[in-house]
């Protein structure tokens, strides 16, 4: 391994984002035994590419091969929206995935975005420790995919306690 660089994603790149996405959520899937319900494994070439062009979206490349990748829509009020949060296999546990998440929560403090939220399956342990261990908190669960997600938040400014985070991420509640 010799460069290790973070950077945004172009159209050329939808690709290879593709195919990361299908593979770290086929282990997702495996992992919730709910395969039907990630979203992200029905997800085709030109939803790549509308989130290239809608969103920001940030590649983790080893030696010009793209190993990782993540994207977030900045949402009212300040609030950042995470997803397709993904790593190749074989790039796990190099400490790149951390990067790329310092790389979105700096980007998100240059766009004035007080909070990051994303959803997690709560059962993956190690998925949550990872969020955890990069300053994300879990703020609620919800069961609207059929499985329980934890709703994970990085408050990038303090908030108030009981900010209603789940209105920004579509999750049904009271």
């Amino acid at each position: 391994m010799e460069q290790i660089v973070l950077t945004q994603a172009a159209p050329s790149d939808a690709a290879a984002i593709l195919d990361i996405t299908k593979e770290a959520f086929g282990l997702y899937a495996q992992e919730i035994r709910k395969r039907e319900n990630v979203e992200a494994l029905h997800e085709t070439l030109d939803d790549v590419l509308s989130d290239i062009n809608n969103k920001h979206v940030y590649l983790a490349k080893i030696d010009g091969e793209t190993v990782g990748s993540v994207r977030f829509a900045v949402l009212e009020d300040g609030i950042a929206s995470l997803s397709r949060f993904a790593m190749r296999t074989d790039a796990r546990d190099l400490g790149i995935g951390g990067l790329l998440l310092e790389k979105v929560r700096l980007g998100c403090i240059d766009l004035g975005v007080r909070a990051i939220v994303l959803h997690t399956a709560s059962k993956m342990r190690s998925t949550v420790a990872f969020y955890l261990k990069n300053g994300y908190y879990i703020h609620s669960i919800s069961r609207d995919k059929d499985y329980i997600r934890a709703l994970m938040v990085n408050e990038l400014v303090e908030m108030d306690e009981l900010f209603d985070y789940e209105k920004y991420v579509g999750v049904p509640h009271d």
